[in-house]
């Protein structure tokens, strides 16, 4: 029988997943030793800690080549603790760009080891030659929409879809009168939420026209309340220079409260759009990348949104501003036409369609019941 288990995130969301499926896993096997990666929410889950998020919370072509050597130690490490050859099992939470390189030099060292993901990448949107790596490399794939499963039928890996956890984690942690009052917030006065992203080169290119859209509001609409939603791998520190002096709530451990009990908000590209419209919020998305990297990801991408909520309906119903749209004034238009009566039901209703289409609740316990199922021994 299996005790070990090499389990490796490497973002906020993928360590988000990683904590409640750890917790699944602890329930059915209390003897399961975990050794791994990841950062607040699977931390208390590991017996043995490897590393942390921020070891790894990178984005984009150039940035990532500056952090190359930090990664290539990283990967030796963990090569060095698989050869001590009591692991027998690895399960990787999401993050491909990194965790499919290691899955390919895990295989090659150690054949025998079982190779388990967590979150198929979206090869349907680009990298679709990341499908027979994927295929021949992995032991199992846990796809998280239903259309993924059929693109690897003709590989030995064993893909599965057992539902889209976000559809059970994606509520508030705390009632709306708690959150109000932890934040001194009023509640007859709209909220904003701000979700600048998980990883310090967003924060920089994102926070800053957000930061100033908000000193400009103030003059048209100074009863709104503002939220700074903070994923917990970036600091209070960070943000500091920029938010001093303005009415901002930072809140770090309360992103689904600070998006539920708002009116609108305004969210970094990425999972946050997927979570934030099944909390049935009115919000607009935005991005913007390095000039180099998000060319390379126009010749990659090959799907006509940006926003995973767009993605999955296979419609714009959410607005997407990219690159240098990403300018204060025109973040203020959009908002305003979200905090009107109009605006924001359009997108409720869709918003509506958009969880239907993700199926039933329980992903995560099942998701965890087949893993147990499938570790070596």
């Amino acid at each position: 029988m299996v005790n070990k288990l090499l389990v490796i995130a490497g973002e906020a969301s993928g360590d988000l997943h990683g904590g409640h499926l750890l917790h699944e896993l602890k329930k059915r096997r209390p003897d399961l030793t975990l050794v791994g990666i990841g950062g607040a929410s699977m931390t208390p889950y590991l017996d043995e800690k490897i590393g942390d998020l921020k070891d790894l919370g990178v984005v984009g072509f150039l940035e990532i080549l500056r952090h190359l050597p930090r990664l290539w130690r990283l990967k030796k490490q963990l090569h060095r603790r698989l050869n001590q050859g009591d692991i027998q099992d690895v399960l990787f939470i999401d993050y491909p760009g990194f965790n499919l390189r290691l899955a390919r030099s895990f295989r090659r060292s150690f054949p025998t080891l079982g190779l388990h993901h967590y979150v198929c990448p979206q090869v349907w949107a680009w990298r679709p030659q990341r499908i027979p790596v994927l295929g021949q490399t992995l032991t199992t794939l846990y796809c998280l929409f239903p259309f993924e499963v059929p693109m690897f039928k003709d590989y030995p890996v064993r893909a599965v879809c057992l539902g889209h956890p976000l559809l059970d984690l994606a509520k508030p942690e705390v009632s709306r009168e708690e959150f109000l009052k932890e934040l001194r917030l009023d509640s007859y006065r709209p909220i904003v939420t701000l979700l600048p992203g998980s990883r310090p080169e967003e924060i920089r290119r994102l926070l800053p026209p957000m930061v100033e859209m908000v000193s400009k509001s103030r003059l048209e609409m100074p009863n709104l309340q503002w939220i700074l939603a903070l994923a917990p791998t970036i600091s209070p520190d960070l943000v500091n220079p920029w938010i001093q002096g303005l009415p901002i709530h930072v809140v770090i451990d309360r992103s689904y409260a600070s998006r539920a009990y708002a009116q609108a908000a305004v969210v970094a590209s990425g999972t946050a759009t997927l979570e934030t419209a099944l909390l049935k919020v009115p919000f607009f998305s935005i991005y913007r990348l390095h000039p180099f990297s998000f060319w390379m990801a126009k010749r990659l991408v090959k799907l006509p949104y940006f926003a995973l909520a767009n993605v999955v309906m296979g419609a714009k119903i959410i607005p997407e501003l990219l690159q240098n749209e990403v300018q204060s004034e025109t973040l203020w238009v959009e908002l305003k036409k979200l905090l009107s009566p109009e605006g924001s039901a359009l997108q409720i209703g869709e918003m509506t369609l958009l969880r239907e289409r993700l199926g039933s609740s329980g992903a995560m316990e099942r998701i965890a019941d087949d893993l147990v199922q499938h570790l070596h021994g």
